[in-house]
């Protein structure tokens, strides 16, 4: 009876193990900081801005909804849409980073001048 109590409890001491080490390596990666905001709508470009300003920034995007760029970090304000998950979706800063807003056709995303590596050789 023991014996398999002792197996299974090996068992899960290894998954937890496992979880907790693709955990940190997840947690570890580096994102770089990023330097323009995207916006498209409808998959067109809308606006290039800067994420560089110190000034607090806002872009209507056609009565849709207000980007917001302020301190370096981008969040949506004012949706139209009946979910308000871009809202509430929070800020990005990093390249690569994005909130969408599927019912308004908009994603706004973060990018970098600096190369983004997958993988290292």
């Amino acid at each position: 009876m023991f014996k398999h109590l002792k197996n299974d409890l090996i068992l899960l001491a290894a998954i937890i193990a496992i979880a907790l080490g693709l955990f940190w390596v997840e947690k570890s990666r580096t994102f770089q900081d990023g330097t323009t905001v995207v916006i498209t709508l409808s998959g067109e470009t809308y606006a290039e801005v800067s994420l560089s300003g110190s000034k607090k920034v806002e872009i209507p995007v056609e009565g849709l909804l207000t980007v917001v760029i302020d301190g370096g970090e981008v969040y949506v304000t004012d949706s139209t849409c009946p979910d308000g998950l871009c809202e509430r979706s929070g800020a990005i800063s990093k390249s690569g980073e994005s909130i969408v807003c599927l019912p308004n056709g908009v994603v706004v995303k973060i990018t970098s001048d600096e190369p983004e590596y997958d993988f290292i050789n």
